[in-house]
């Protein structure tokens, strides 16, 4: 069966047919876009801090832990990568 812009609809039909798909697919819902998504999400973030009561507690902020490079001082303890605490002597 050769494909031509004349048979194309038979030759559809022939290999639904023959395969045993009785219909032609259904056509699929579009899919959101990112940018689709990010909006909808970003709309109900904001929807739910609408929401959300105030609290009085005051906000923690972390503590930055100390990088290899930090200036320690004499007396200072800080931990090893193993979980030991070592103190600065010197």
């Amino acid at each position: 069966m050769t494909i031509t812009r004349e048979n194309t609809e038979a030759n559809q039909a022939h290999w639904r047919r023959v395969l045993g798909k009785d219909r032609a697919p259904a056509v699929a819902e579009r899919t959101p876009t990112q940018a689709e998504r990010f909006a909808a999400w970003s709309a109900s973030v904001r929807a739910t801090e609408r929401q959300a009561p105030a609290s009085d507690a005051r906000t923690v902020v972390a503590v930055p832990r100390a990088t290899a490079f930090t200036a320690y001082e004499v007396g200072d303890q800080r931990h090893a990568a193993d979980g030991t605490l070592w103190r600065r002597v010197a």
